[in-house]
């Protein structure tokens, strides 16, 4: 058997060196800086707003791709009714041929819807748009003075 580096009897001794339970031990790191609980406390709170950070990125990228998501269904409508108008345009030129009659409000119609078209696709109209008055430009026809 090996020997033992320590007497048998300071082991077994009530007055051993070791800490008692109703001894409290020091918190403080000693130097005047900040407690392991103050670090602790410090540390939560450092994490909690991280959190809230990062929760309130998510919810932002969800309201930002929901409103694209709105966005790029408004364009689909607009383009899909777009698309319908200029089918109705160019069925109205080929009346219009056969008919012989109304050619060029079919075709100035043709124009317009199919300007609409290129420019909700590609994003710019065409050189060759015909220009549409702005809506404040266009003046209210007056009424009629009808007298009482």
């Amino acid at each position: 058997m090996p020997s033992r580096r320590r007497p048998k009897s300071l082991t077994n001794s009530p007055t051993a060196s070791r800490p008692s339970a109703t001894t409290p031990t020091p918190i403080t790191s000693g130097a005047g800086g900040p407690t392991d609980i103050e670090r602790f406390a410090a540390a939560l709170k450092d994490a909690e707003k991280a959190d809230r950070a990062t929760k309130a990125r998510r919810e932002q990228e969800r309201t930002d791709a929901a409103l694209h998501a709105d966005q790029a269904a408004v364009k689909v409508a607009t383009l899909t009714a777009a698309r319908r108008e200029l089918e109705r345009a160019v069925e109205a030129v080929r009346t219009a041929k056969q008919i012989g009659r109304g050619r060029a409000d079919a075709d100035q119609a043709w124009k317009l819807a199919k300007a609409l078209v290129i420019e909700l696709e590609t994003g710019t109209p065409p050189a060759w748009a015909p220009k549409l008055p702005d809506p404040l430009e266009i003046d209210e026809p007056a009424e009629p003075d009808v007298p009482s």
